[in-house]
């Protein structure tokens, strides 16, 4: 990454971010009052107009396929691969409805950033520890048993290039569907590492695809079903690449 060429965009995301705080108050006392509706939709606002603003700015411009099979709510797990920074933009600007992220612990060290990770519900992982990443999966799931949805990138990684093969979808990724048996919605991202990763720098006027796939109910899989879960998704999500 190249620091003085990306100095005024880091500014701007950082004044994006202090411009969400005007919402802060608000979400943060939904939260406190457990009125879950509410949280929800104002989660997905500030998002939303977070999401825009980036957009905007860099002139970045989405090609949405498969906008017919999103559900008019949630709660889901969107199960998405990873090129890029800009892959969390389809999440806040199409989907209808609110996303939380499942975020590597990197991010915990971004100051006020990571607040806003976690007032989204979003939450953050340790791939690296065993333990601590089954106990992120277990909070998640309870995030979406209360009507939240999240969004989870199971490579672990992004693969930053055009025709890079996609990464091992870790299985443990799978668990935040099937223990809160809510359904999957396959997604595939591509070309969002022109954004950003090819160069080491914001590049305007650029453009990605993101492929919504039909959704998998995963309530009424059996054992061997669920085994063959990650595979089964990887391929979907591929098909599109």
């Amino acid at each position: 990454m190249k620091i003085l060429p990306n100095i005024p965009g880091f500014l701007f995301l950082a004044r994006n971010v202090l411009w969400a705080d005007s919402y802060a108050k608000g979400i943060d006392y939904m939260r406190e009052h457990n009125a879950i509706e509410e949280e929800r939709d104002l989660i997905n606002e500030v998002l939303t107009g977070w999401s825009r603003r980036i957009l905007k700015k860099w002139n970045w411009e989405i090609n949405v396929i498969g906008v017919e099979k999103l559900p008019d709510k949630g709660p889901v797990v969107f199960i998405s691969n990873h090129q890029g920074f800009a892959d969390v933009l389809p999440f806040m600007n199409v989907v209808p409805f609110q996303c939380g992220f499942i975020a590597k612990k990197e991010l915990k060290k971004i100051p006020h950033f990571a607040k806003w990770i976690t007032r989204v519900r979003g939450i953050f992982i340790d791939r690296s520890d065993v333990r601590a990443s089954l106990k992120t999966i277990a909070e998640g799931a309870d995030y979406l048993k209360q009507g939240f949805s999240m969004v989870i990138f199971p490579e672990g990684t992004r693969s930053k290039e055009e025709g890079h093969p996609l990464g091992d979808f870790h299985a443990g990724s799978f668990k935040l569907a099937t223990k809160a048996k809510v359904p999957i919605v396959p997604v595939t991202i591509n070309g969002s590492y022109r954004c950003f990763e090819e160069t080491g720098v914001m590049v305007k006027n650029q453009s990605f695809d993101v492929t919504f796939h039909d959704m998998i109910d995963v309530a009424s899989m059996s054992r061997e079903e669920l085994k063959e879960l990650p595979e089964k998704v990887k391929e979907i999500i591929a098909s599109a690449l």
